[in-house]
């Protein structure tokens, strides 16, 4: 049976904090793939235009140099669009249940991060194609000592900015602390008393708020 291959854990997965959960991972809009689109668009262009120049008078002299460049165009094209296909794998735009994290580069990486309770204003920067196509940049300002995240040419920015505002602060770490004996005592007795039907409801309910309002 064919199996596919499964994603390899990125950084966010692999540096995840006990409970913590990946609410969205943004990813690159297409037009991030701009300049491959525009040298492959001229590679057509001028792939048409040396077949039109062999059909007219012109022949080979116009048609075969125009062939070549074509070729040219769309080697480089298809070049840049693998270099860029790679770091968009290798770069990541997340948000989790306790942080925003943004790591980027190839060779040599660069890696921020915030906790959600520093995020203090969240500007998503869109001109008329942004709002058309559905994509923006992302600004982050935050608290702490990184200042700025800034996520360029993403896809659902409004997605991306809604997964960070609609997250309530995360709460402290407050160790439960137990009844102490005696009240535990106290308690069992009168549920005792309950059970055997020698208080009633009411008496059962005032009686037990008494005992904890004093703890």
């Amino acid at each position: 049976m064919l199996t596919l291959p499964q994603r390899q854990m990125g950084y966010s997965e692999k540096n995840l904090a006990p409970n913590e959960k990946i609410l969205f991972r943004a990813r690159y809009h297409w037009v991030f793939y701009r300049f491959s689109i525009i040298v492959l668009v001229l590679a057509v262009a001028l792939f048409i235009a040396g077949i039109y120049a062999k059909n007219a008078q012109a022949g080979d002299e116009v048609g075969r140099p125009l062939g070549w460049i074509a070729a040219a165009f769309a080697a480089i094209a298809l070049a840049s669009f693998a270099m860029l296909r790679f770091r968009a794998n290798l770069d990541e735009f997340v948000v989790t249940s306790r942080r925003v994290i943004r790591k980027v580069g190839i060779f040599a990486r660069e890696i921020q991060q915030a906790p959600i309770e520093k995020v203090q204003n969240i500007t998503v920067e869109q001109g008329i194609f942004g709002r058309m196509l559905g994509y923006g940049t992302v600004i982050v300002e935050t608290a702490s000592e990184k200042g700025m995240l800034v996520f360029p040419s993403v896809a659902q920015p409004d997605g991306f900015r809604n997964h960070i505002w609609g997250q309530p602060p995360p709460k402290p770490d407050v160790p439960e602390i137990p009844a102490a004996p005696a009240t535990q005592a106290r308690l069992e007795e009168l549920e005792s008393l309950k059970q055997r039907g020698l208080v009633s409801p009411e008496e059962y309910a005032a009686k037990r708020q008494q005992i904890l309002s004093n703890l």
